[in-house]
């Protein structure tokens, strides 16, 4: 019996953590819940594209997963919640990818606080757009969300042009905005409502496409994404579709907390004084520092690691695994895990030959 397409997806993601982490933080990762701890792995082990991609995954389900994993052999548990795939398992997901490869442009963290939005005002400015070009005004909104009615009729009136301008417009950007053979444009297609048509919902979609749901939710995010990708690239050559996306969103924020601590650290503060003025733990400061320096791409870490200790702590990550923290200490003992984990966020990126 053949993988499910959510399987895949796992079993990817546990082969790169290697045992190294809970099947929680897999959990975590899907649900894109913004700790310091998530938004860490997810860039140590190279699994941002994954980040808040499945939200709805729920922890039993997880287990149950895990428990028929563990049943057929793909994997073994190594320590409480921590596993292995097996080679079986391996093979197995070898033969799945070969010929359902995982989503190309798929990247979660970048856009997960926009794809909500934009999908939201894409739809209803297709549907009120075909309406108007129709002159039919009697029509159930697809969506009923207050805050995206006001949106789209405000950003509509901001338009110069007629609304057959509008409607060509919006049309000519879209095809544009989708084209590529790596994509399948037909699953954001189909999902539109205009005049006299109403969307698939993602379970009717996925049925007349013939995916598995699972499978159809990541195929469509992939073409919002590759979207996303295009309109950032050339703006003015998507300005409709450029003024669907959120400008306040697109950034990589910080967690609320971590952005707290980057603030008073911009003033002047030291990590000791961070602590004691926001009455938090000296851990969770540096847990916020690792974050800023995974995020913050101008942020500099010399001041807390010396530039001969981070050459030392970039040898060993590569000698060994960049993620096996203790192995690391025990080459740079004067290093503490603090250190290691800042200077791995800050150059975590390196591919190493």
């Amino acid at each position: 019996m053949g993988l499910t397409y959510l399987e895949s997806v796992v079993l990817s993601i546990l082969k790169r953590i290697n045992g190294e982490r809970t099947i929680y933080a897999l959990l975590h990762l899907l649900q894109g819940k913004r700790s310091s701890q998530t938004i860490q792995d997810a860039h140590l082990y190279k699994l941002t594209p994954y980040f808040s991609t499945y939200p709805t995954v729920s922890r039993s389900r997880l287990e149950k997963m895990m428990e028929s994993l563990k049943r057929g052999g793909l994997v073994e548990e190594i320590a409480e919640g921590k596993v292995l795939l097996t080679s079986r398992g391996e093979e197995k997901l070898r033969l799945h990818l070969a010929k359902c490869p995982l989503p190309e442009f798929l990247n979660g963290w970048k856009y997960h606080q926009v794809t909500e939005s934009f999908w939201e005002r894409l739809t209803l400015l297709v549907q009120v757009s075909s309406n108007l070009i129709h002159q039919e005004r009697s029509y159930i909104p697809i969506r009923n969300k207050q805050e995206t009615l006001s949106w789209v009729k405000q950003f509509i009136k901001q338009q110069s042009g007629d609304r057959y301008t509008l409607a060509e417009r919006l049309y000519e950007e879209l095809i544009s905005a989708l084209e590529n053979s790596a994509i399948k444009p037909e699953l954001v297609i189909i999902r539109l409502t205009g005049f006299k048509k109403i969307g698939l919902t993602l379970s009717q979609a996925s049925e007349q496409i013939g995916m598995e749901p699972t499978h159809y939710h990541y195929e469509f995010l992939n073409c919002l994404h590759f979207m996303f990708n295009k309109i950032l690239d050339v703006p003015s050559a998507y300005p409709l579709l450029d003024g669907l996306l959120n400008k306040a969103e697109r950034l990589e924020p910080l967690t609320l907390s971590a952005k707290k601590t980057y603030k008073l650290l911009q003033l002047g503060y030291s990590a000791d004084e961070v602590a004691a003025v926001r009455n938090l733990k000296q851990g969770t400061i540096e847990d916020h520092i690792v974050e800023i320096a995974l995020i913050k791409t101008e942020f500099d870490i010399d001041y807390y690691v010396p530039a001969s200790k981070q050459e030392r702590i970039l040898l060993a990550a590569q000698q060994i695994s960049a993620k096996k923290l203790k192995q690391m200490k025990e080459r740079v003992t004067d290093a503490s895990y603090f250190e290691i984990r800042l200077v791995l966020a800050k150059y975590g990126d390196i591919e190493w030959n």
